[in-house]
């Protein structure tokens, strides 16, 4: 499936109390495939609305978006390419665009706290306070195949990303400075103690969140995790 022109649609459905996914668009991933996006959107204090990975926009986008309070934030993720950033751009210019470190400076840091990873490019991973939700870009990805077209699914399967075993895309962590550093991430991560994780490209896990956060990152943090299971049964 390539991303072609013609508007998607693009469904909203909660995730959480105050907390959206928008499905149905896609990005361009590696040959021109379309790699699903989940563009969230969180209810902030006073209306004012954060959005992560902004999507396609249509009509009836903009028409849910205006029922339920006011772009303020737009947060875009380092990869892939956003190519309706230009759109929200122009439908909410008063909004304020984020990207990389600067999202640590955020006035609505209180209600979404950001974690950054700085490599050879930059990683930022969000936990929503009130719903203990975490909003993770790239770190894992888990594409459902069943609805891709036949030729793509084998693309996806090889390359170790599709939802039967949710993990980081294969060299994600040389690009974030190494094992050490993601590794130093992901404690962080399951040291927040989230409910459910929702992803940017693939399915969200609704459960057993830190199990998943484990099980995602077994192999680059074997060891760490070991350990981390021993302390946590002596505190048990």
């Amino acid at each position: 499936m390539a991303v072609g022109s013609d508007s998607p649609v693009i469904t909203p459905a909660p995730l959480a109390e105050g907390v959206w996914g928008l499905t149905g668009g896609a990005v361009p991933w590696r040959g021109g495939v379309a790699m699903p996006l989940r563009t969230v959107v969180i209810d902030l204090p006073a209306g004012d609305l954060w959005v992560h990975a902004p999507g396609a926009l249509p009509a009836s986008v903009r028409d849910w978006l205006a029922a339920r309070g006011q772009v303020a934030h737009i947060v875009v993720p380092h990869a892939p390419v956003l190519q309706h950033l230009p759109d929200w751009q122009a439908a909410y210019p008063g909004a304020r665009v984020w990207r990389g470190t600067e999202v640590k400076t955020a006035s609505w840091c209180r209600q979404i706290k950001p974690l950054v990873l700085e490599g050879a490019q930059t990683e930022a991973v969000f936990l929503h306070q009130a719903s203990r939700s975490a909003i993770l870009s790239r770190l894992i990805v888990a594409v459902e195949t069943a609805p891709l077209p036949v030729w793509v699914r084998p693309l996806i399967w090889v390359a170790g990303i599709d939802d039967s075993d949710g993990k980081p895309p294969i060299g994600l962590a040389q690009r974030l400075g190494g094992r050490k550093a993601v590794g130093d991430l992901v404690e962080q991560v399951l040291d927040w103690g989230p409910e459910r994780l929702i992803l940017t490209h693939g399915r969200c896990y609704t459960r057993d969140a830190g199990g998943e956060v484990k099980r995602a990152f077994r192999r680059l943090m074997r060891d760490r995790l070991w350990d981390r299971a021993l302390s946590e049964a002596r505190r048990g």
